[in-house]
């Protein structure tokens, strides 16, 4: 007869278990996510699938042999990996090997570091309590600021009042990540700042705060990250929901960085022109990408957010199966079309604001 654990263990389990005071994945992606105005599985705007079609993902392929050469790499890893019970670290491995094999020089690839917490996108929340009389403000407050802070304590006659939840959102660590380098950008900015300028413009500019474009918490040389990459295995407990969640933070937080960067380049922009609204080359710097993973189950997802509004949208654009060979051609193709556009129109708009500053 087996031994029963003793009762530290049953409570142990229990506590792993149901985990009162922590939300699920549900309620984080319908609270937490809400109330920092990301949403997951949003519609696309006819502009921003047409800059898809026409700028990102053209039919028109230059280096097919490479791609085929990764592709075919990945689905003979993905089918020798989903023969075993193979967890977060091996798939993340895995495509981690194809990532930096399809990456133009000038990218810079991070795995599995700290985010700044300071970059993620505001929180909304409620206040503590919910008073009775209806004069009483009902102004949202932010993460981080309480009530008393702002009001003092509440009355005794507000003892029964309902408790509100604080919604607050789970720190950036993306799996993968990957950006502009720090070499790639001085090289762009040298003919048109001196050299000694160019190599310490960005570093200045971050040690000021007047623009934190490395978002680790010590920064590792990687600018402005336009693609993350959350994985799981559920063959260790993990699955996609939990993955788009962890994306949709990760994702909402680099557009913080460009739009950042969009509004320095604007303000400039506008004292030059003695307070006329100038636009900016384009709206492109405010989308990024993630892929979420599910062992061999891959989905492409755009994060973007539209001018003038405050919402963080996250689309998906397609879902592969790594272990068919044409889901992980299709997969590796869509990959190395945001590369290159990282590479270049990204980065053309992002070096073409920094010229100016």
């Amino acid at each position: 007869m087996p031994v029963p654990p003793p009762p530290s263990t049953w409570s142990a389990q229990r506590s792993r278990s149901s985990s009162p005071g922590k939300p699920s994945d549900a309620q984080y992606r319908v609270g937490h996510l809400r109330s920092a105005n990301i949403f997951v599985d949003h519609d696309i705007p006819m502009e921003i699938s047409r800059c898809l079609q026409i700028h990102i993902f053209p039919q028109v392929v230059d280096d097919t042999q490479l791609l085929q050469r990764v592709s075919d790499k990945l689905w003979t890893k993905a089918k020798d990996l989903v023969r075993k019970p193979s967890g977060e670290a091996e798939w993340t491995e895995a495509l981690f090997t194809a990532i930096d094999e399809l990456r133009p020089a000038g990218l810079e690839i991070v795995r599995n570091r700290d985010w700044r917490e300071d970059l993620k996108p505001p929180v909304y929340n409620p206040r503590t309590t919910i008073p009775r009389k209806r004069n009483q403000s009902h102004r949202p407050l932010e993460e981080g600021v309480t009530p008393d802070s702002l009001h003092g304590s509440p009355h005794p006659l507000q003892a029964t009042e309902k408790t509100v939840p604080l919604f607050k959102l789970k720190d950036p660590r993306p799996d993968i990540c990957v950006g502009l380098s720090d070499d790639s950008l001085w090289n762009a900015l040298e003919p048109k700042k001196d050299r000694t300028v160019a190599r310490n413009f960005l570093f200045d500019l971050q040690n000021t705060s007047s623009l934190i474009s490395d978002p680790h918490v010590i920064p590792l040389g990687l600018r402005f990250p336009f693609l993350i990459i959350e994985a799981k295995s559920a063959a260790t407990g993990g699955n996609l929901y939990q993955a788009q969640n962890q994306a949709a933070v990760g994702g909402s937080t680099a557009i913080r960085i460009l739009k950042s960067l969009s509004a320095i380049g604007s303000s400039e922009q506008e004292a030059e022109d003695n307070g006329m609204s100038a636009e900016l080359p384009h709206f492109e710097p405010h989308m990024v990408f993630s892929v979420t993973t599910e062992g061999p189950i891959h989905e492409l997802w755009l994060h973007f957010q539209m001018p003038q509004e405050d919402d963080f949208s996250m689309v998906c654009i397609g879902a592969w199966r790594t272990t068919l060979r044409d889901g992980s051609m299709d997969l590796v193709s869509h990959i190395s079309a945001v590369l290159r556009w990282g590479h270049s129109q990204l980065k053309d708009g992002i070096v073409s604001i920094l010229v100016d500053l």
